[in-house]
């Protein structure tokens, strides 16, 4: 394969639109959190009977998706494959970025944002929360690691270690926030052993559409030639995983309805 060239994107008008555009939603997610720590967290549907609300909801689903927004990059290094690589630092990025923006929406979810300081200093080894608070921390460790083994040519060798270390590590927290869930021996519908294995099927296809969505709408915007090649390897790619999900969704809810 011919050598890899990275530049910078042409700041130009296309550039600052995007950024105004990413921009609108950040405004949109203040204006939120405003809203909801001034009238209270009923206005998420949260109620005695319902224990998380909607910033919940959220939440998971973005610290799913930032594992499987990895892929691209674990394909390009752990499995070799070369044609992935100039994609492979936009891969760990978004990973990063996803999981950064799901924390801070599960930060809500804690009522006052200064009680995120006791459960950074304060553990109890016994509940799967402690455990992933040192899971989503490491992960953005290993990661930011990773892409400065990417980006600094004298480490370059080191990146496939690197990414055999995040690929491992991406699973094990995957594991651990389906387990958040399978864990619930209270709520029956739950507790199911096969919660950690969805969950990581489920990171693999959210993960990966939300990476295509933003490599187009970045090569759109910034007037950079992507090509269908890559495209329809991912579109593919990502068709596996819709169906790998749908039969864990199947069976999971079909030993509900069984017992």
């Amino acid at each position: 394969m011919k050598s890899i060239d990275f530049r910078e994107i042409d700041g130009g008008l296309p550039f600052y639109m995007l950024v105004g555009f990413i921009g609108v939603f950040v405004l949109a997610a203040l204006g939120a959190a405003y809203y909801m720590e001034h009238n209270g967290h009923w206005v998420t549907g949260m109620s005695n009977q319902v224990i998380w609300g909607t910033p919940h909801v959220f939440a998971v689903f973005l610290i799913v998706a930032a594992s499987g927004a990895l892929n691209v990059a674990s394909i390009s290094s752990v499995f070799n494959k070369t044609a992935y690589k100039p994609l492979a630092r936009l891969s760990g990025l978004l990973a990063i970025t996803l999981l950064v923006g799901g924390l801070a929406v599960l930060v809500l979810d804690l009522g006052r944002p200064d009680r995120l300081i006791v459960a950074m200093t304060y553990y109890n080894f016994k509940s799967i929360f402690a455990w992933n608070i040192i899971l989503y921390t490491g992960f953005m460790a290993i990661v930011a690691i990773y892409l400065w083994m990417m980006m600094e040519r004298k480490m370059n060798r080191f990146t496939k270690s690197a990414g055999l270390t995040a690929f491992v590590w991406r699973l094990i927290l995957t594991t651990g926030t389906g387990s958040i869930f399978g864990f619930l021996v209270a709520r029956q519908g739950y507790d199911a052993a096969i919660m950690a294995p969805m969950f990581i099927v489920m990171s693999f296809s959210f993960g990966l559409a939300i990476f295509i969505l933003v490599l187009m709408a970045l090569y759109k915007w910034s007037n950079r030639p992507l090509g269908d090649a890559i495209l329809f390897r991912l579109k593919n790619l990502l068709g596996v995983f819709v169906a790998a999900v749908m039969y864990f969704v199947l069976a999971y809810h079909v030993t509900n309805l069984y017992g």
